[in-house]
């Protein structure tokens, strides 16, 4: 653990990976009330790097975090036991059959509070930890217990990817435009279809001197940030699709996931294109930057193909990106900022 400070890497071994700390207890419970195996290994030089600002003492910092992981895991040992909750503890079963995953991040974007949540795309729980320095974790116990006994509703009105305008012609569809700190999605109205991208570089401010590394924010908050670059490359039951922007990933996948068919010459009845997100190796919070979509593991695969043409119109036609060339790929650019909902 070498980008660890000598006193967070003692902290660690003490607080978190020893088998008689308070957290491992915890986890160790909550593992045998569930029948399931529960995995939890923090990312800690990312964390000890996000919540440096607040915690001088790094032993104290890991302290804190194995704290709230205590917290979380107590939390979720209460609700596993109230008779009163018997069905959001069924419908936990239901999302976790094998083995319950836990994610610790820091929280960022527009909600630095912290707590916990449901992620779909990696299968397991988020625990946020607030960005500020936590006194005693204990205090985060009721954020944890709403953020579990709300993480399975449903996150409300789902707005369709493309709508007719009454007004507009017949050809003239509306767009979706992505909110840059969660990924939902907004009908618009359509991009132009010509960019300017001399001008479009023109408008953002001339960087002159290298920032201070320590300035910049993590990667999944600084490339929400335009301009942002997406390209596309194809085989014969291969797509893969490389984006700078997490969120144009992810609603690329909901889509294709929402209306793919089903394989009913397999008995499985699985999905006829294996529709998968890959998580970044940098940053700390959730984000993609490879979407693929394949056949290669479906039987009789000539009965389903994967074609670019369609991705590229979502890609174009939707979600408002340019063309800038077909080298070694289809490569696209957007310069205008997803708009916030």
């Amino acid at each position: 653990m070498p980008s660890v400070p000598l006193k967070a890497q003692l902290a660690i071994r003490d607080h978190w990976t020893a088998p008689s700390s308070p957290v491992q207890t915890s986890l160790q419970s909550l593992c045998t009330l569930l029948g399931h195996t529960v995995i939890a290994n923090p990312e800690w030089p990312l964390l000890v790097a996000d919540l440096d600002a607040f915690y001088p003492d790094k032993a104290n910092l890991v302290a804190i975090v194995a704290g709230c992981v205590q917290a979380w895991a107590k939390s979720m040992t209460e609700l596993l036991e109230d008779p009163a909750h018997e069905a959001w503890a069924d419908k936990l079963l239901e999302k976790v059959p094998v083995r319950l995953q836990l994610f610790v991040e820091v929280a960022g974007g527009k909600d630095p509070k912290g707590g916990t949540s449901w992620s779909e795309a990696r299968d397991g729980f988020v625990v946020a930890l607030p960005r500020r320095q936590v006194v005693q974790p204990a205090e985060l116990f009721p954020l944890f217990r709403g953020g579990l006994l709300g993480c399975f509703e449903e996150a409300g009105r789902v707005v369709p990817l493309m709508e007719r305008k009454a007004a507009a012609a017949a050809d003239d569809w509306a767009g979706v435009e992505v909110d840059t700190t969660t990924g939902k999605a907004e009908v618009t109205e359509p991009p132009p279809r010509a960019v300017d991208y001399a001008a479009a570089s023109a408008a953002r401010p001339r960087v002159e001197f290298l920032p201070v590394v320590a300035s910049l924010p993590r990667p999944d908050e600084l490339f929400l940030q335009p301009p942002y670059h997406l390209s596309l490359s194809h085989g014969h039951q291969h797509i893969e699709v490389q984006c700078s922007h997490s969120p144009t990933l992810q609603l690329l996948a909901d889509y294709l996931k929402r209306w793919c068919r089903v394989n009913h010459t397999d008995t499985r009845n699985p999905p006829a294109v294996q529709v998968k997100l890959h998580q970044s190796a940098f940053g700390l919070g959730e984000m993609f930057d490879r979407l693929t979509l394949s056949t290669e593991d479906t039987r009789y695969t000539t009965q389903f193909t994967v074609t670019s043409p369609m991705i590229v119109a979502l890609i174009e036609g939707v979600l408002g990106y340019e063309l800038v060339s077909k080298q070694g790929g289809w490569n696209f650019r957007r310069d205008t900022a997803f708009k916030t909902l």
